[in-house]
């Protein structure tokens, strides 16, 4: 049986989750759907080799996109790290989705602290969403960023639509709580 070319599944929408924690590790859950009409992913979920392999080649190519970016956690440039990837069917449907879990981390102050990304400037392909969650209690001070944003307390959700103009820097300006929240 021969397995349908993966040039056929098309990117839809794309969203992604950072948790921020207080040592200063930062953790991504990443996710890209997929129209994938010509079924390649459900074929290769099926043969373990295959599966390896795309999975792989996922995680490769998605290093060397995080390896262009320059993140910088308080004036340190920091390093983003694939440690997971996987594909998931979305039920019943024609939507494939490919996760990803990305660590990096960097040194946080008991001041004011600040993340700065610089990323290429494109043009949305598609609509996409990225929530951050950072300790309860940090107080968001100043959002510098192409996409539309809300801040919710210690919740910064930022968006794009497709078409829209994104990437170029970023900045978050914040300060963390002076103690953990007691959650028991």
């Amino acid at each position: 049986m021969e397995i349908p070319d993966s040039e056929l599944v098309e990117p839809v929408h794309a969203e992604s989750f950072f948790s921020v924690s207080i040592s200063g590790e930062i953790h991504e859950k990443l996710t890209f759907e997929y129209l994938d009409l010509g079924k390649y992913y459900p074929r290769v979920i099926r043969d373990e080799a295959l599966l390896a392999e795309e999975i792989d080649k996922l995680a490769g190519n998605m290093q060397f996109f995080l390896d262009k970016e320059r993140v910088e956690i308080n004036g340190e440039r920091v390093k983003s790290r694939i440690d997971y990837c996987d594909i998931f069917l979305k039920g019943d449907t024609d939507v494939v989705a490919v996760t990803y879990l990305i660590d990096f981390a960097g040194r946080f102050t008991e001041r004011t602290n600040k993340i700065e990304t610089w990323l290429e400037e494109e043009i949305a392909p598609y609509d996409f969403e990225i929530l951050w969650r950072f300790p309860v209690g940090t107080k968001i001070m100043e959002i510098e960023t192409a996409l539309d944003y809300d801040v919710y307390s210690d919740i910064i959700t930022l968006w794009a639509m497709d078409g829209d103009e994104v990437g170029g820097y970023e900045k978050m300006v914040f300060e963390l709580p002076s103690k953990i929240l007691d959650t028991r």
